[in-house]
């Protein structure tokens, strides 16, 4: 009887293996032989591959979130909130560049998103995993259709083939494959009998039209599907990527609206801080403060986790609302309490950034800079929100002109930005910044010097005496501050030799100094204090020492730059060494006074072409109006870009320039444009100010220096912001030196290397001022380099 039962149960599954008949055998057969032997296993590969991805994966809080944390939708955006506002005002940026993760200065969470990468790396989680595990599945997804598939007439009746086809379809989007996925997924919709994943499918298909870059039909496929009746399961899924696809396509006002839908299905409470502070971010971008404020305070309620929890309050520092100094002090009061938090302490340099903040929206600018300064001296938890701070910082000092220090922040901000936008906009900002620095204060020393030259000679000493005075006093005080810390150090190592006599008895090593603690031991302490000063130099035991070296730096940097002493040099106590250098004659006054209007006048428009900052531009060219420039071609030209400045800012202003020109010079080229605005006299091309470069050098090869240097001086006037003007310059410098003007060419190499230095003219003038400081006959110089000026 159990030979009867055994053959017809064999009898049976053979049967059931075709996959040419329509039974309910043969459908349950394959059904559950293709998932247990094929589907489950691609389905595990596929989830593990994404489950990896979602770990390495880094919010970038400056930038509007993924509305899922793992980004699985779609690629990772160069995009940010600032990048995003900033767009509609044409701020565009050009440099390229990637950074770096530096893993001593993560956080506690960071160190471990680390640790994780690496062990990932270690088991074959890296790029060559990331194929194996998406053609592990595309492999099973085939082979379970081969071998399964019951395609009967032109329809498949194995249900489970709706898991492979979406499986296939998935892995190839996730590829980045997205025609093959479309292939599967319409192959699936036109032949499965009872296609039970059809919503997923259908979700997936307008994924991978919109990453084949039709998003038309994407969005005709949401669009039903928002219409339609889902099950729970599959309204959380299309809710989330159809979100995403309006954030992506800019549709913020529609993203706002279906984040609403897609918490209404995704109650988690990761979730629903996670959309709250992405409709936060689309309400900042639509200038709707009020309706971002709720949403960011939303999102921090949630408590979901601590880093999005701080973010939430940064962001709400960014648009907190001005009322009274006690709502105010009632925010700082809470912000401070959040430092004392212990899910907070390692994120206490975000809280100070986020302090500074409020201050700044409070018009407390003093408070803003001492919160920031706050941040850098805590622990980094997020080089992202480090580089906000020395941003801040950074633009802090530009605003006061303080170039040197602003440039210097800006550098240590590039260096820490995670956001590509943010950090090619400040690096582009940075490169013209460097160019502004020179152009400003080469104008502050010439107008030190051109105010000194008119001195009499006793002024002048009384002058460089008093200036002589400071530095000895500024030295003094220096050199006692550092007999103080040596001093101090003196007395540590006398109560250390006194404490290790003391406690002999309880110092069970050997004589020799192996079992000693480091500072117990002198020639050992000794040792790494000589190291320290070989590193970091003599430094006063103050907060935040690493600084105070590069503030030091820096403040050489700014004397150099203005033409103040060199704090090494011998002669730096003797009045000659400040008055032998100063313009003897009429000519080398006036030179120097050409220069610096030309100079200034470049700087105004440098502020207002490349930063758009006219508040700048405007008090920098008034400022050369009020020294009365040299040369009436600058008077007029300054006048005119005041006008083209403050034509749509300060029409009163705008008009005041305008009604100048026109009345006290109406011939001019400046009068006939503001009177015919449709014509562009004004806009000369580059063949022009080539040509006018060509017949330049053919004076000065003709001989003619004199003429040379003339109009070289009217291409400074002519093209102020053209490439080709550093040559000019440089030209000039030649036709100085062939005139004996020694002085003259040894200052023009000088300011060539200052505002032109990567240019390769500066290049030129860099090693031209170096033969020329040790050769002491100039006609071998000039013969040498004649060549070197030509086009």
């Amino acid at each position: 009887m159990k030979k009867v039962i055994y053959t017809i149960l064999i009898l049976s599954l053979l049967g059931g293996c075709s996959t040419k008949k329509n039974g309910i055998t043969h459908r349950t057969y394959h059904r559950i032989t293709s998932w247990n032997n094929t589907l489950f296993n691609g389905q595990e590969a596929l989830n593990d591959e994404l489950k990896s991805r979602n770990l390495r994966y880094r919010d970038n809080f400056s930038a509007i979130l993924q509305v899922e944390p793992g980004n699985p939708w779609v690629d990772k955006k160069e995009s940010s909130i600032d990048f995003t506002l900033s767009d509609s005002e044409n701020n565009t940026s050009n440099l390229s560049g990637e950074l770096k993760d530096n893993f001593k200065n993560l956080d506690a969470q960071g160190a471990i998103n680390s640790l994780s990468d690496a062990l990932g790396n270690m088991l074959g989680a890296g790029k060559d995993s990331k194929t194996q595990g998406y053609d592990k599945a595309i492999e099973k997804g085939k082979k379970a259709i081969e071998k399964h598939s019951m395609l009967i007439k032109g329809k498949e009746y194995n249900s489970m083939m709706s898991e492979a086809y979406l499986l296939l379809a998935r892995a190839y989007y996730y590829k980045r494959d997205p025609f093959e996925s479309l292939n599967y997924l319409n192959y699936m919709n036109s032949t499965l009998f009872k296609n039970t994943k059809r919503a997923q499918a259908e979700g997936y298909k307008a994924l991978a039209l919109a990453q084949a870059g039709n998003s038309f039909q994407a969005n005709e496929i949401y669009e039903k599907l928002v219409k339609q009746k889902l099950k729970k399961r599959d309204e959380k899924f299309i809710s989330k990527i159809y979100s995403q696809f309006l954030i992506d396509e800019k549709r913020y006002q529609d993203a706002v609206k279906a984040l609403n839908v897609a918490k209404k299905y995704n109650k988690s409470a990761n979730d629903q801080a996670r959309f709250n502070f992405i409709q936060g971010q689309l309400s900042e971008i639509l200038k709707e403060e009020d309706q971002a404020r709720d949403y960011y305070n939303s999102a921090y309620k949630k408590k979901s986790v601590p880093e999005l929890e701080i973010k939430s309050q940064i962001a709400l520092s960014r648009l907190y609302k001005k009322e009274d100094s006690l709502t105010y002090l009632g925010r700082i009061k809470f912000l401070k309490g959040l430092t004392k938090k212990g899910l907070y302490q390692s994120r206490k340099n975000e809280i100070y950034y986020a302090m500074g903040l409020t201050s700044l929206r409070e018009e407390r600018e003093k408070d803003a800079m001492n919160y920031f300064f706050a941040s850098l001296k805590e622990r980094e938890s997020d080089p992202q929100t480090r580089a906000l701070v020395y941003q801040e910082i950074g633009d802090h000092y530009f605003s006061k002109q303080n170039y040197v220090y602003a440039s210097a922040y800006y550098d240590s901000a590039i260096s820490r930005f995670v956001d590509p936008v943010m950090k090619r906009k400040l690096a582009v900002k940075n490169k013209v910044l460097d160019n502004i620095t020179q152009k400003y204060y080469l104008v502050k020393k010439n107008d030190s010097i051109l105010m000194i030259a008119k001195m009499t000679p006793n002024q002048r000493n009384t002058y460089y005496q008093k200036y002589i005075n400071q530095i000895k006093e500024k030295e003094e005080q220096k050199r006692l501050q550092q007999e103080k810390i040596q001093g101090k150090e003196n007395t540590t190592e006398f109560a250390t030799e006194t404490f290790e006599n003391n406690m002999f008895s309880l110092n069970m090593t050997t004589p020799n100094t192996k079992g000693k603690w480091y500072f117990y031991n002198n020639n050992l302490k000794q040792v790494g204090q000589s190291e320290f000063r070989k590193q970091w130099g003599d430094r006063m035991l103050a907060d935040n020492w690493r600084m105070s070296n590069k503030i030091s730096n820096l403040e050489d940097v700014k004397m150099q730059l203005s033409g103040q002493s060199d704090s090494k040099n011998p002669r730096r106590f003797e009045i000659e060494y400040y008055t032998e250098n100063l313009p003897k004659t009429q000519s080398e006054i006036d030179v120097l006074k050409k220069q610096r209007d030309s100079v200034e006048l470049s700087l105004g428009i440098l502020y207002f072409d490349k930063l758009h900052d006219i508040k700048s531009a405007t008090s920098t060219l008034e400022h050369l109006l009020s020294t009365k420039p040299y040369n009436e071609e600058i008077t007029v030209l300054a006048m005119y870009n005041l006008y083209r400045f403050n034509k749509e800012e300060n029409n009163n202003l705008s008009k005041k320039y305008s009604d100048i020109i026109i009345t006290q010079y109406p011939n001019t080229k400046y009068a006939y444009t503001i009177l015919n605005p449709q014509t562009n006299v004004l806009n000369t091309n580059s063949s022009e100010a080539i040509l006018f470069y060509e017949n330049t050098y053919k004076k000065y090869e003709k001989g003619n220096y004199k003429e040379a240097k003339e109009l070289a001086s009217q291409a400074l006037l002519k093209y102020p912001n053209h490439e080709i003007i550093a040559k000019f310059i440089l030209l000039s410098a030649f036709c100085d030196a062939k005139l004996g003007n020694k002085k003259e060419f040894k200052q023009s190499l000088e300011n060539i290397v200052k505002v032109y230095k990567d240019k390769e003219e500066g290049k030129k003038a860099t090693e031209l001022l170096k033969t020329f400081n040790n050769m002491n006959n100039n006609e071998k110089l000039l013969k040498a380099n004649d060549r070197e000026i030509k086009k």
